[in-house]
């Protein structure tokens, strides 16, 4: 299977055999810029194999040295230490693992042919200047999270699901302070993708849509999923009787396809 980040999965059958999900770890830094709070953002290099060219946040696979994975589903702190090390390496910046605030985790879909469980996590980006190694990250950014939708939308970069539904949930927050609040007052919500083919188009379905059993995505009743459109990507969140979920989200916002 190929896939193509710009226009999203061209996925076998829902059912195929899955490849093993590896633990890794991602790190959201959030600063109170001039006119709105920004995330850092880091192009990865085009030779790598896993999202290659795309903008993303910090963060990488687990290493040896990071500690014992087992447990991965409950969080354990070789999670926290894996990213602080990745944003180490990648950007040079140093944080303490008790800064980070669990944000979510994403099992990538078995559609994937590299999969990866990935514990997010948030923190105030520390003091220091971003220095990346133009070999593994290419390139950094702070934008705010409208701002690299829009970006997205324009053709200019390049975002993966995780990255785009993440950023479009920032979008509700006008400070750092209020989206760390908000964030340390929730469990993380797991992220573990379903996705259905409709034509050129994918579907994400993800826990809490209707259609996450069964996959039939035109029935009735609550929806939690990503659109990844020709036309534009669109993440959808209500209740089946069309209220906002108990986790407000800003549904609808278009997003295209560069």
């Amino acid at each position: 299977m190929t896939h193509n980040l710009k226009r999203g999965p061209l996925a076998d059958a829902a059912d195929a055999p899955a490849a093993p999900a590896r633990p890794s770890a991602t790190l959201v830094l959030v600063r109170d810029g001039a006119a709105a709070m920004e995330v850092l953002l880091l192009r990865r290099g085009r030779q790598l194999k896993a999202f290659a060219g795309a903008w993303a946040f910090p963060g990488g696979a687990t290493d040896p040295i990071d500690g014992p994975t087992d447990g991965w589903e409950s969080m354990p702190a070789v999670a926290r230490h894996t990213a602080v090390r990745e944003l180490r390496e990648e950007t040079g910046l140093t944080i303490q693992p008790d800064a980070l605030v669990p944000l979510s985790r994403w099992t990538a879909p078995v559609i994937m042919p590299r999969r990866f469980d990935t514990w997010f996590f948030m923190a105030a980006a520390p003091t220091g200047r971003v220095q990346v190694d133009r070999s593994e990250i290419h390139d950094h950014r702070w934008a705010s999270p409208r701002q690299a939708l829009e970006d997205h939308q324009a053709g200019h970069i390049v975002l993966a699901p995780p990255t785009w539904v993440t950023l479009h949930h920032l979008t509700r927050f006008s400070g750092c302070d209020a989206a760390l609040a908000a964030a340390g007052a929730q469990a993380p919500f797991h992220y573990a993708p379903r996705v259905v083919q409709q034509g050129p188009n994918s579907c994400f379905l993800y826990g809490g849509d209707q259609a996450y059993a069964t996959l039939r995505i035109d029935q009735a009743g609550p929806r939690h999923r990503l659109w990844v459109r020709q036309d534009g990507w669109q993440y959808e969140r209500f209740a089946g009787d069309g209220r906002s979920a108990k986790t407000p989200s800003v549904a609808g916002h278009p997003c295209g396809i560069g």
